[in-house]
């Protein structure tokens, strides 16, 4: 805590994230490239620094990003992987379009209004847009289907200031143990592949393949995997561990993130005491109450109180009363010496005992995604070991 003037921040393993690279590099097959995505503030675990990370591992070719902003921010900060922006951009803002080409950001293209504005803005630098035309294979999101989705290949084809460098689309159910979708979605990859080849360059990046696509399905690997939520050391999904767990059981995927924070204050309260807002708590018996200076504006869900745990001095500790905005409270009876300053685990491993975003997730009725995606973005991301 000393070195960190801050009430609460975050650790993020270098060797963690290394390690999972290197897992993931290990289902590629072929000359096949693995994308990091590190859109959402690398999944909160802070946009540059999982970048660079991947950057210097060597094993990483490319960044994946969901805005424009965010790939603006990794160029600022002297990253040079390609880097595609998957979601959104504002088509009208030609002067970012402008400045992304002649930075050599890719775009993903669905939408007529961008492939017309990024041909325009390659027109105005003379040099041509890259883009990946985002195909809807059945995920029912974003994408392009049938003859228009050939139409848009034509078009791109057909410009001087459009280079197709891929083509992609996005996978609804690759988590599950079922298959039959995800194998109908490849196949529907596959024969769109095929039917434009006459309109598809000799050489460009087919891509579909999500991290539970990418460890679990070799035929949906293509020319590049996108490895999301298992770069930072999480599973897609119980029922993809399980999967994965079957054919290599060895696989062994690190956690990179540790959210840490400290007492503020220790109280003693005696039985029948109310804690916090609403009055959710009533002490059984005599305790000690320590009081932690985070809440959910820091992204600790307010849905878990009265059931979220803590870790201090290597031992669990439940969260007692309502999670406010700003403070959370927690029942510290058992530690014999516990101290104002001493630090707490609310996400991450301290001694033997650790805290998953997949308990926190179950507890507060979410996913793992969300568990570390909400964490409050100005606090800080630590690099470790």
């Amino acid at each position: 805590m000393k070195d960190y003037p801050n009430y609460s921040w975050l650790e993020v393993s270098r060797k963690a994230l290394l390690n999972n690279i290197s897992v993931h590099r290990s289902f590629l097959g072929g000359q096949a490239k693995l994308m990091a995505v590190v859109k959402s503030n690398a999944y909160g675990h802070g946009l540059v620094l999982a970048a660079k990370v991947g950057e210097s591992s060597g094993k990483i070719d490319w960044l994946g990003v969901a805005s424009l902003a965010e790939a603006f921010s990794l160029r600022a900060a002297k990253i040079n992987l390609p880097i595609l922006v998957l979601s959104y951009y504002q088509p009208l803002r030609q002067f970012d379009l402008q400045k992304a080409i002649k930075q050599k950001i890719s775009f993903v293209v669905y939408e007529q209004s961008a492939l017309l504005a990024l041909s325009k803005a390659g027109q105005q630098v003379k040099k041509p847009a890259r883009v990946h035309l985002k195909i809807d294979t059945g995920m029912a999101r974003l994408g392009l289907r049938d003859k228009q989705a050939y139409d848009f290949l034509k078009q791109i084809r057909n410009s001087l200031w459009l280079k197709l460098e891929g083509v992609a689309s996005h996978l609804a159910t690759a988590e599950s143990k079922q298959s039959g979708f995800l194998l109908e979605q490849l196949g529907n990859f596959s024969a769109f592949l095929e039917k434009g080849q006459a309109w598809l360059p000799d050489k460009y990046y087919r891509h579909i393949a999500c991290t539970a696509a990418l460890n679990s399905f070799k035929n949906s690997h293509y020319d590049l995997g996108r490895l999301g939520i298992g770069y930072y050391g999480l599973w897609p999904s119980a029922e993809n561990k399980l999967v994965v767990n079957k054919f290599k059981p060895k696989i062994r995927l690190q956690p990179a993130l540790t959210w840490k924070t400290f007492i503020i204050e220790l109280q003693k309260l005696p039985k029948g005491a109310t804690v916090g807002y609403g009055r959710t708590y009533t002490t059984k018996q005599a305790i000690t109450m320590a009081v932690l200076p985070v809440g959910y504006w820091d992204g600790y869900r307010r849905s878990l109180s009265n059931k979220g745990e803590v870790i201090i001095q290597g031992q669990l500790c439940p969260v007692i009363g309502r999670v406010c905005m700003n403070i959370t409270m927690v029942d510290v009876t058992k530690l014999a010496k516990v101290r104002v300053n001493d630090e707490v685990v609310l996400l991450g491993c301290q001694g033997k005992k650790q805290i998953t975003a997949e308990q926190i997730g179950i507890k507060s009725g979410t996913i793992n995604y969300e568990v570390i995606t909400a964490i409050n973005p100005l606090l800080p991301r630590v690099l470790v070991k």
